[in-house]
């Protein structure tokens, strides 16, 4: 099945409801000007509610959810390496995801699983990473992510699947089908696809979303 990565948590029932249904990522956000930031000691209490423990989070019963792992993602946008391993000394998160013009040397400096953002307009930019996952997003220049608007999915047809990528930019319970079948990601990255707020999710949006991916 396709994996799923549910963006901007702010909030431990919203952790621990994606848990629950089954999510391979959790990504918190600590951008300073995203409507999704996360401060980075709030999100390390919610990473050790839903008890990152072997990557296995827990229901809402504490039952552990057995033998899925959750990985917990903090998202950087043009963040320096020292500030990237700052913040992630105290949140706890395993990997990085870095979402704006980062070099190479930082990718590599950060010392810990990337997941690499392109920012996708017109064209699919050509990006030479040692990062182990891409991420494709929908450009934005004011926004950066989170723009809640899809791109055009051929696009991704020319690329060469070297490295297993997301699909980010737009995407809801109700175009995730066929944006599987159209892209076949190895990942998806949703926010406000699954939202009634900014970094406040919908717990009736989520469910359909993880049935949807399910069914498809």
């Amino acid at each position: 099945m396709t994996k799923i990565k549910i963006c901007g948590i702010t909030r431990a029932d919203d952790a621990h409801m994606a848990a629950e249904l089954g999510a391979d990522f959790l990504g918190f956000i600590f951008v300073p000007d995203s409507p999704r930031y996360i401060d980075p000691k709030r999100a390390a209490k919610i990473i050790a509610q839903v008890q990152w423990s072997g990557g296995k989070g827990t229901r809402h019963d504490g039952r552990p959810i057995e033998s899925h792992p959750l990985h917990c993602v903090g998202v950087f946008r043009d963040a320096s390496v020292e500030e990237m391993k700052r913040v992630t000394a105290i949140a706890g998160n395993e990997y990085l995801q870095l979402h704006g013009n980062e070099p190479d040397e930082a990718v590599r400096a950060v010392g810990k699983p990337v997941i690499k953002g392109v920012a996708v307009g017109e064209t699919v930019p050509v990006v030479a990473t040692s990062a182990e996952w891409l991420l494709f997003d929908t450009h934005d220049a004011q926004k950066g992510g989170g723009t809640g608007r899809t791109f055009d999915w051929s696009l991704l047809a020319r690329v060469p699947r070297s490295k297993p990528f997301f699909l980010a930019g737009g995407i809801t319970p109700d175009n995730v089908a066929d944006a599987i079948r159209a892209v076949r990601p190895d990942a998806i990255d949703v926010a406000s696809g699954v939202e009634s707020a900014p970094g406040v999710k919908d717990q009736a949006k989520l469910r359909k979303l993880f049935d949807r991916v399910r069914e498809t």
